[in-house]
């Protein structure tokens, strides 16, 4: 019987391309909390990209609709952000909605990096060859 696959090691790189993600999704849920107030605005799409960048971590799908959720997020707010940057009354607002820009780009550059991808599929492989050998067993 063969041995069962060594769980893969995660990268460098990936363990550092999750760490900008999920606050670019509280940094654009703050934009739209600064610009509305406290009982106005939705936080849906923003918790979601946030959870699913939580869940990077250890699923490849989860990666790409993070990216994907954050894609849309960054589209809808940086435009905003840049325009307004200076102006005294929205300022802050245009300015969290540009370092979460920043955070999406330099996170998703290191997220589709080689080492990234190798893992990801590493670990689809193992866990398709645990779920072999499981039904193996039985």
């Amino acid at each position: 019987m063969t041995e069962p696959a060594q769980r893969p090691e995660r990268p460098r790189v990936l363990i550092i391309a999750l760490v900008p993600l999920p606050p670019a999704a509280l940094l654009f849920a703050m934009t739209v909390q600064n610009l509305t107030g406290l009982a106005g605005g939705s936080s849906g799409p923003h918790s979601i990209a946030w959870v699913f960048c939580l869940l990077a971590i250890r699923f490849d799908r989860a990666r790409i609709t993070s990216v994907v959720l954050l894609a849309f997020l960054a589209l809808q707010r940086a435009p905003g952000g840049f325009v307004n940057l200076g102006d005294p009354d929205v300022g802050q607002a245009a300015s969290y909605s540009v370092i979460g820009t920043v955070f999406f780009v330099a996170g998703t550059v290191l997220i589709f990096l080689a080492p990234s991808n190798q893992y990801y599929r590493q670990a689809k492989s193992r866990r398709r060859d645990r779920k072999r050998r499981g039904h193996a067993k039985i």
